[in-house]
């Protein structure tokens, strides 16, 4: 669950990651969000959530869908719950 903590770009919804790390994740939305906007991540599958903030917006149709790079306020090699994350994931 993506979430806006933006109230003036109001915006929330499922969505499926397309690349995760330690440091954020990429995932395709349905909407630009200004660079920098603060955004909530949540993981539907166990509950967990981590605060981050837009680092990129791409176009993958134009005006109907964006490719955004979120990058967490702090970075966790165990958020995604991947058993064996690559050996640079620590932090």
């Amino acid at each position: 669950m993506i979430t806006s903590l933006d109230p003036e770009q109001k915006f929330s919804g499922k969505y499926e990651t397309v690349v995760v790390n330690a440091h954020g994740c990429g995932v395709i939305l349905p909407v630009q969000l200004k660079n920098k906007t603060p955004v909530s991540v949540e993981l539907l599958s166990n509950g967990r959530g981590k605060t981050a903030k837009t680092v990129l917006a791409v176009t993958v149709v134009e005006g109907a869908s964006w490719l955004v790079g979120l990058e967490f306020d702090n970075p966790a090699s165990d958020f995604w719950g991947i058993e064996n994350p690559p050996e640079d994931w620590q932090v």
